[in-house]
């Protein structure tokens, strides 16, 4: 029998990726399973900046420390409030590297039953140049996902 026990929802912290969390909910309630809330921080600490001939290195650890912290802080808004509004248990996960690398290692590392993610439904130039985490998750992920489009 397949089970939803362990429902990976993920999140960059915008609106658009609230549209899934309804999804993750329904998935994780129907066999009483819980959702870990998944943010991927991209941690650069130093970036090169070319002036004329020479480039230097700037610092920008102090500022990441800062921006790791405000993330931290949502992520575990984000959580509680889904957690209240649901009644399921769920885990704020803040997580540092390459988005998808870090999310396909953490769902095999967690054994994840399924992953929820929104889509931004970009296309044309938009879509060829960011790319898409989520058709990327898709191909490389370990699970079952459920990408949801919102309206």
């Amino acid at each position: 029998m397949i089970t939803f026990k362990n429902v990976l929802l993920l999140t960059d912290l915008s609106s658009n990726a609230d549209a899934a969390a309804p999804y993750a909910v329904e998935l994780a309630r129907r066999d009483g399973g819980r959702i870990q809330l998944v943010h991927v921080f991209e941690d650069l600490t130093f970036y090169t900046i070319p002036i004329s001939e020479a480039p230097i290195a700037v610092d920008l650890s102090d500022y990441i420390k800062g921006t790791h912290s405000d993330r931290a802080k949502k992520i575990g808004e984000k959580a509680a409030a889904l957690a209240k509004s649901s009644g399921l248990a769920v885990v704020p996960v803040l997580l540092s590297g390459h988005p998808v690398n870090q999310i396909v290692d953490y769902a095999k590392k967690e054994k994840a039953d399924a992953i929820v993610v929104a889509t931004h439904g970009r296309t044309g130039a938009a879509h060829a140049f960011f790319g898409s985490v989520a058709e990327r998750v898709v191909r490389q992920s370990p699970c079952p996902v459920l990408s949801v489009r919102p309206i």
